[in-house]
């Protein structure tokens, strides 16, 4: 699962092929030992954990940078690289 991206210590990544759970495109956030399933054009949370803190930031962050994501989640669940967040650049 490549990590596409880091935010005060919250890691962000994209399974590949990764649409037959939860159907609703979304990231996995990862903060230490927690980890919660975010759907990227909703901002629900899907499955697991955050403390309250580190689930608002992931929010934000994801809602700031949706379209992009949603450009990366197409290819990851192609089974192409997303690339890096970064990488992206400024789709709007």
């Amino acid at each position: 699962m490549p990590e596409i991206d880091a935010f005060l210590g919250l890691s962000f990544c994209l399974y590949f092929f990764d649409n037959k759970q939860h159907k609703l495109p979304h990231l996995h956030v990862k903060y230490g030992s927690y980890e919660l399933i975010i759907a990227i054009e909703t901002g629900e949370s899907l499955e697991g954990y955050l403390p309250n803190k580190q689930r608002k930031r992931a929010e934000s962050h994801i809602a700031e940078h949706k379209p992009q994501l949603m450009l990366m989640w197409q290819k990851a669940v192609q089974g192409e690289n997303p690339g890096k967040l970064d990488d992206m650049g400024d789709v709007c």
